[in-house]
C-alpha cells in the first residue's frame, strides 16, 4: 500500500514539474525584451516621410510647433526630446528645414528630424 502511495506521489510531482516546465512563463517575453520590442516599433516609420523648408512661428504647446511652409501656418508635433529642445532654442522667423511623417490614417504630421541649417538653393 505504501509502495503504490509513493508511486503515485512521484507520477504527481512529475507532472507537475512536466507542466511548470511548459507553461512557466515561456509564452510571454521578458519585460527587458518587451521593452526593447516597443523601442523597435517607435524608431520604425509608419507613414510617408518628407522633407519640408519653413518658418518657424514659436510653440504651439510642449510636444507642438507652430510653422509657415509655403505661405501657411501649420501646426507639427513632434515627441523626441531632441527636437523639443531644438525648437526651444529657436527664435521665431528662423527658416528650418525638417522632416515630416505624415500617418495616412489620422493625418497626423509629426516632426521625426529637425536639420541643423536649411537646404541652400
Amino acid at each position: 500500500m505504501k509502495q503504490k502511495v509513493l508511486v503515485l506521489l512521484v507520477l504527481i510531482l512529475s507532472a507537475g514539474l512536466l507542466m511548470s516546465g511548459c507553461f512557466g512563463g515561456k509564452e510571454t517575453p521578458s519585460n527587458d525584451a518587451q521593452q526593447r520590442e516597443e523601442q523597435q516599433e517607435e524608431k520604425q516609420p509608419r507613414g510617408e516621410i518628407s522633407t519640408q523648408v519653413g518658418v518657424f512661428q514659436g510653440m504651439a504647446d510642449g510636444h507642438s510647433a507652430e510653422i509657415l511652409v509655403d505661405g501657411e501656418a501649420q501646426v507639427y508635433q513632434f515627441f523626441d526630446e531632441t527636437i523639443a529642445a531644438s525648437f526651444e532654442t529657436l527664435e521665431p522667423d528662423t527658416e528650418i528645414q525638417f522632416d515630416v511623417e505624415l500617418d495616412a490614417e489620422t493625418d497626423q504630421q509629426t516632426v521625426v528630424k529637425l536639420y541643423d541649417a536649411p537646404a541652400e538653393g
